[in-house]
């Protein structure tokens, strides 16, 4: 048994999740150039932790 997609649905949701994000504050916009690349290398200092983690 197939279900049909509601297109007309998912292009109401689809927009209304734009405009929640198009609202939302970025997370770096407070910051200055040196603070999001240290930012950045920790988040990715983490993500790099749990991937070796998993793997051993």
């Amino acid at each position: 048994m197939s279900v049909k997609p509601n297109v007309k649905k998912a292009k109401k949701h689809l927009a209304k999740l734009r405009e929640l994000v198009s609202k939302r504050k970025h997370p770096f916009s407070e910051m200055s150039e040196e603070e999001i690349i240290n930012a950045l290398r920790k988040t990715r200092e983490e993500i790099w932790d749990k991937k070796l983690v998993t793997r051993s």
